[in-house]
């Protein structure tokens, strides 16, 4: 991977729920869902957040699912398990992101086209944030989705760690 930081340039969005989070980790490695108010995001990445419960299993549960990425979903999954209400090699994608924020207890972020069509030439950029209860174990996911018309160079998956980014090389599959 080059020096550059592929997260540099990810939506501007995304950074603010970045900066968010590492302000109320603190000292922590990860802060907790009592530290997180998503009111406090506002209503401009309000409607791109996303809560998930992390069950045994592991098994994800949407416990918040914001209204923009309803609309763009097709459907309102707040408590549904990811499994579910996705299917195939898109649910395949999802979990593995999911996987490795528990696995690693680090900020994950991803890029891929988006959509059964790919002519509209909408990607989306996910951020997805490791939450913790007793400062450990990842028990709850926060993440932020936006959506944009415009295919990306290509699908990325990174894990943000300081102020370089660590390619993931061990999710089972990658998007095209």
């Amino acid at each position: 991977m080059t020096d550059s930081i592929p997260f540099k340039d990810a939506d501007p969005r995304l950074h603010a729920v970045l900066r968010y989070w590492s302000g109320k980790k603190r000292d922590r490695a990860m802060p907790a869902r009592r530290d997180i108010d998503p009111l406090e995001l506002g209503p401009a990445i309000l409607p791109h957040l996303m809560l998930a419960d992390v069950e045994a299993g592991p098994r994800f549960r949407y416990r918040l699912f914001g209204t923009i990425v309803s609309d763009h979903f097709g459907m309102d999954a707040t408590g549904h398990y990811i499994d579910e209400v996705m299917v195939g090699q898109y649910k395949d994608f999802i979990l593995g992101l999911y996987g490795d924020v528990i696995a690693m207890k680090k900020p994950v972020y991803s890029t891929s086209v988006y959509g059964p069509r790919p002519e509209r030439n909408m990607s989306t950029q996910r951020l997805m944030l490791p939450l913790s209860s007793d400062g450990e174990n990842v028990d709850m996911v926060l993440g932020c989705q936006v959506f944009l018309y415009g295919s990306p160079l290509k699908t990325l998956t990174v894990r943000l760690a300081q102020d370089k980014a660590e390619p993931i090389d061990n999710l089972s599959l990658k998007l095209d």
